[in-house]
């Protein structure tokens, strides 16, 4: 062998060596004491977290979509909170009512109204399936034509009554400062169905988790509910890493147990210090089975918000508790 050749052996050890040790450092280390925080919140780790419902088979939030993630074993059902025009709380994640319904045919000149300018009956009027069979033909099925909106009432409902899985619900307030009181509609509701706290059990597991964008809301929903786990959103403009710093200081000041990112912002310096904050990381939005492998490299495999939580349940190891055709079929679907 050259001496050459022994240098840039020696080099690349030293190099391999010293990317374990930042490795170990920026992600092994700060995850020590993270199970027990995950606990104490009531959160599992590796969470399942079915986006919108399983929304990539069937109409986002939607009860086939619920269902389906219910049944193939999400641990959380997650959600848009906002609220109609004779104040009852529904499931959509469009401003535009029009966007994934038929508002356009059934309410000229309405299509582009947001929720609070359209009452229950109204909206419990709208086809909120037949658009995914147009977009999504290879998934279209004919039980999807003419789904309904749905009211958290009745998300409540479907969560509580599946057999072999009873997963709890992450909802999120939907552009709160458009409702305003939307956290103690929200909070009294839960409370009035018994959703608030934790499932009976060792585990502790928490029955549902608040998620916002505006942190006015997560400080109204702590002084409401402050047995109920929080989780501060964020988009794409948090780049800079001293922007990151900053917004995790806040987070973790502010009481909340976990940030939800964008995916793009999870390198490992940035998960660190989330973790040594004592916050888990959940990044929306991950649907393949390679972004998975890649965010649990960089250390963000605490969950994440998936349309595929049948692929999600795969990655991590956990079988499907029912295969989709079976699910949709014996649901009617």
């Amino acid at each position: 062998m050259t001496k050459k050749k022994v240098i840039v052996m020696v080099v690349a050890a030293l190099l391999a060596g010293a990317l374990a040790r930042a490795y170990v450092q920026q992600v092994t280390l700060p995850k020590r004491g993270l199970e027990k925080s995950a606990a104490a919140a009531g959160i599992p780790r590796h969470a399942v977290i079915a986006h919108r419902g399983a929304s990539y088979l069937a109409p986002e939030e939607t009860a086939p979509a619920y269902v389906l993630a219910r049944d193939m074993g999400a641990d959380l059902l997650e959600g848009d909170i906002q609220r109609t025009k004779d104040g009852v709380l529904v499931l959509l994640h469009s401003h535009a009512v029009g966007e994934t319904t038929n508002a356009a045919q059934l309410f000229p000149g309405r299509a582009n109204d947001p929720v609070d300018r359209f009452t229950l009956a109204e909206l419990k009027r709208l086809d909120a399936g037949s658009w995914f069979n147009a977009a999504h033909p290879r998934r279209a099925r004919a039980g999807y034509a003419g789904l309904k909106i749905l009211t958290l009432d009745e998300l409540v409902t479907l969560a509580e009554s599946g057999t072999a899985n009873r997963p709890a619900l992450y909802l999120e307030t939907k552009s709160p400062e458009r409702f305003p009181g939307v956290e103690r509609d929200l909070v009294e509701l839960l409370r009035r169905r018994g959703w608030l706290g934790t499932f009976p059990g060792p585990e502790r597991r928490a029955k549902v988790i608040f998620q916002s964008f505006r942190p006015e809301s997560l400080a109204r929903l702590r002084e409401l509910a402050p047995e109920v786990p929080r989780v501060r959103l964020f988009g794409s403009k948090l780049f800079d890493r001293a922007a990151w710093d900053a917004m995790t200081r806040e987070i973790a000041g502010g009481g909340a147990q976990g940030v939800g990112p964008t995916a793009y912002l999870c390198w490992p310096w940035n998960v660190s210090t989330a973790h040594r904050a004592g916050l888990l990381v959940h990044p929306y939005t991950v649907n393949a089975v390679w972004q998975f492998r890649i965010l649990a490299l960089l250390g963000a495999d605490d969950g994440c918000f998936t349309d595929r939580c049948d692929q999600s349940l795969r990655f991590y190891g956990r079988p499907l508790l029912g295969q989709p055709e079976a699910i949709l079929a014996r649901n009617g679907y």
